[in-house]
């Protein structure tokens, strides 16, 4: 059990460390597009789109290290960014019609739940079959 959380723990720092980046310039764009006056679900729509490129990348060769196929988990990845873009929509648009949270508080509950989801279909669904064995330092 003690080897399989090293190995889970290696995803996670570098998932949480791709991501800090991957944050940074997504909500740079949503926060930019807001300011010039976009709704927060257009504004959101282009962070996220922007993200989705940097994203896949990163993800795939610093945080799983997969050899898989690009054709392939560039189709799975673009699968798993829809769901996880339609759950993180459905949180925004729920948070902005039934409480009573800012745009930007809203914003940020959205983005936890959508890279938690990520999380788990990008390193059980997306990348699974090219990954190499989580280092066992």
């Amino acid at each position: 059990m003690k080897s399989l959380w090293r190995g889970e723990s290696a995803y996670l720092g570098r998932y949480a460390g791709s991501g800090a980046l991957n944050t940074l310039v997504g909500f740079a764009v949503i926060f930019l597009l807001m300011w010039l006056g976009a709704s927060p679900v257009v504004a959101n729509t282009g962070g996220y789109l922007v993200g989705l490129c940097l994203g896949f990348f990163v993800t795939k060769k610093l945080v799983f290290r997969s050899e898989g196929r690009i054709r392939v988990e560039a189709v799975r990845y673009l699968g798993t960014f829809l769901v996880c873009f339609a759950a993180n929509l459905l949180v925004l648009k729920l948070l902005l019609a039934y409480t009573l949270c800012n745009a930007n508080v809203a914003q940020l509950i959205a983005a936890i739940f959508y890279t938690a989801l990520m999380y788990l279909l990008t390193r059980h669904v997306v990348f699974k079959a090219g990954m190499n064995p989580p280092p066992q330092s």
